[in-house]
């Protein structure tokens, strides 16, 4: 049993952010900010049975399309499914989708190509810390 949910908590997404992405995590100021301009920016999250969030999506809503910024599911819920529900609730807008993704990370690339995402374009050097390249996926 799961539900999604529009209304979060900027701390509880803060500590799972820092728990996924580590030293990439967004500040709790900038999840904060995201929660305050509600017509640029969404943060749908899914939550178990206990109502604890499990996963989220932070969304930029750009009127003609949607951007996915970042999505995490807490490593101890992955494979269950949580992800492809978040990714279900954006399809609903009925918008175009698009993300970039890490050239490395195949994982992800192959949960976005089996949720309907194709990847479209390369941004060169584009991760900072890194300088590894990102593939553009798009649904």
């Amino acid at each position: 049993m799961f539900s999604i949910c529009e209304n979060n908590n900027a701390e509880e997404i803060y500590r799972l952010e820092l728990e996924i992405f580590g030293n990439s995590a967004y500040t709790l100021k900038q999840i904060e900010d995201i929660l305050t301009m509600p017509d640029m920016y969404k943060i749908i999250s899914v939550k178990n049975e206990e109502n604890v969030i499990v996963g989220y999506v932070i969304v930029f809503n750009n009127s003609d399309s949607l951007e996915i910024m970042k999505i995490g599911v807490n490593p101890n819920y992955r494979k269950g499914g949580f992800g492809t529900i978040l990714i279900n609730e954006m399809k609903k807008s009925r918008m175009q989708i698009f993300l970039e993704v890490r050239e490395s990370n195949v994982v992800a690339r192959e949960f976005y190509k089996k949720n309907g995402f194709k990847e479209t374009g390369v941004r060169k050097n584009y991760y900072r810390d890194t300088k590894e390249s990102a593939i553009i996926m798009v649904y």
